[in-house]
C-alpha cells in the first residue's frame, strides 16, 4: 500500500481528507512543525507528501525547503485557497510541487494523487494497482461506502482489495483486473446483486469467478431466491471477520 505523508494543522478539513484517503493509502499525519516533519521523514520515507495550507504561516516554509533540498524525488501536493497559496508561491511553481485550489472534492485530491503515483482510479475513487507479492485479488461490490471501508480495512493487509459501488463499476474493474473472488451485495438499487451476477456470468473471462453474496435479509423466501442463483456462497450481514476469512480460505486457500 502506498504511503502518504500528510502535513498540516489538525482541523475538521484536515481530518475529513485524511479519513477519506485512509481507505486507499497508509496515511501518516503530521502537524506543521519543521523539526517533527523532518524527523518523521527520516523514519519512514513516503511515496507522496500532501500539505494542507490552511492556517500555515511563512515559518512553515522550512518544511517546503526540507522537501525541496532533501527529498526532491518525492512528489508534493499542496491544497489551499488562492490566498493561502501566496505565501508559498516560490515552491508551488517548482516541478516537484503541484497545487490544488480549494474548495474541491476529496475525489479530486485522490485523482491527483493517483496521477502522481501512476495509479488507476475511477470516479468512485477506486484504485486499481497491478498484483503485488502474489496477493489474491478480492473484489467488493456494495453501494454502502461504510461497508466497503470496513471490509477493505479487514482485508487489505493480506489481499489486493478492489472496490465498486455498483454492478456496472464492478464489470469495469473486472475488465481491468480479473479478481480471484467477488463479494457481492444482494440488495443494491438500479442494478441489484441478481442482475450483477447475471452480467458477470456473461463475461467469458469472469464466468468462473466464485461470487459470494452478502445479504442483510434472512427470511426463508429471500434465502431461497438467493440460492436459486447458485452463487459460490452467501453470508448474512454484518458478516464477521471469522466468516469472511473462512470463506476466503475455502476458495483461495
Amino acid at each position: 500500500m502506498k504511503k502518504i505523508f500528510f502535513i498540516g494543522k489538525i482541523n475538521a478539513l484536515y481530518k475529513d481528507i485524511s479519513n477519506y484517503l485512509s481507505q486507499f493509502f497508509k496515511v501518516q499525519m503530521c502537524v506543521d512543525d519543521h523539526e517533527m516533519a523532518k524527523g518523521m521523514l527520516k523514519v519512514e520515507k513516503p511515496d507522496l507528501v500532501l500539505i494542507s495550507l490552511v492556517g500555515l504561516d511563512t515559518d512553515s516554509g522550512k518544511i517546503f525547503s526540507e522537501l525541496k533540498f532533501n527529498y526532491s524525488r518525492i512528489p508534493v501536493i499542496c491544497i489551499g485557497t488562492e490566498g493561502e497559496v501566496e505565501n508559498f508561491n516560490e515552491f508551488c511553481k517548482l516541478e516537484q510541487f503541484s497545487l490544488l485550489i480549494r474548495p474541491l472534492k476529496n475525489e479530486r485530491i485522490l485523482e491527483e494523487i493517483c496521477a502522481k503515483l501512476e495509479l488507476e482510479c475511477n470516479e468512485d475513487g477506486v484504485i486499481a494497482e497491478e498484483k503485488k507479492d502474489g496477493k489474491k485479488v478480492v473484489l467488493l461490490v456494495d453501494d454502502n461506502a461504510m461497508q466497503l471501508r470496513t471490509l477493505n480495512e479487514m482485508l487489505k493487509i493480506k489481499y489486493d482489495v478492489q472496490m465498486a459501488t455498483s454492478g456496472m463499476k464492478a464489470l469495469t474493474l473486472i475488465g481491468k483486473k480479473k479478481p480471484d473472488i467477488i463479494f457481492l451485495d444482494y440488495e443494491m438499487p438500479m442494478c441489484d446483486g441478481k442482475m450483477t451476477l447475471e452480467m458477470i456470468r456473461e463475461v467469458e473471462e469472469a464466468k468462473d469467478i466464485p461470487v459470494v453474496f452478502l445479504t442483510g435479509v434472512n427470511d426463508k423466501d429471500h434465502i431461497e431466491a438467493v440460492l436459486r442463483l447458485k452463487p459460490a456462497g452467501y453470508l448474512l450481514k454484518p458478516a464477521s471477520a471469522e466468516m469472511i476469512f473462512s470463506t476466503l480460505d475455502k476458495f483461495l486457500g
